[in-house]
Order: structure tokens, then sequence, then C-alpha cells
């Protein structure tokens, strides 16, 4: 068994991963595959903007916030009270 398979079996099938890097989301996006769980791939997938790191990351929704509305949205119900990213 591979450390992934390890690290992912256990994990309740209902799971959601939510991946993120400053690259193709693909590159992370198959490890939702390892054992059948639904996965959010965040990433780069336009180039050739400029800017800060800051600027770029919430231009291509992987900044904090992006991310933290990533989860807020995949989760049924009422809304997440009190989510934010930690300064």
């Amino acid at each position: 068994m591979s450390h992934i398979e390890r690290l992912l079996i256990p994990l309740p099938q209902r799971t959601t991963l939510i991946t993120v890097i400053d690259g193709h989301p693909a590159t992370l996006a198959w490890l939702g595959g390892v054992a059948g769980h639904r996965t959010i791939a965040l990433g780069v997938e336009h180039f050739g903007q400029t800017g800060t790191i800051d600027d770029l990351y919430a231009h291509y929704g992987i900044d904090a916030d992006s991310i933290v509305s990533a989860a807020a949205n995949m989760v049924e119900g009422r809304p997440m009270r009190h989510l934010r990213a930690i300064e």
C-alpha cells in the first residue's frame, strides 16, 4: 500500500478534498481517485498575469479567502458562520 493510500483510505467516503497549488489544478486533482473522494482542485489554469503574489493568488482563486470560500460552498445546509481565513 502506498503512503497516500494509508493517508486517505481511513477518511470517510463523504469527505471532500480541497487541493491547492500555484500550478495547474490537475496536478493534485488525482488525489480524489485514490479512495474515491470528491475533490475540489484549486490552481492556476491560465498564465500571463503580473502582480504581487497576494494579487495573483486572489486573481487565480488560491488565496486564503478563496480556500475558505471553497470550503464553505461545499457544505450543505445553513451557511458556516464565523469562518474566515487566518490573518
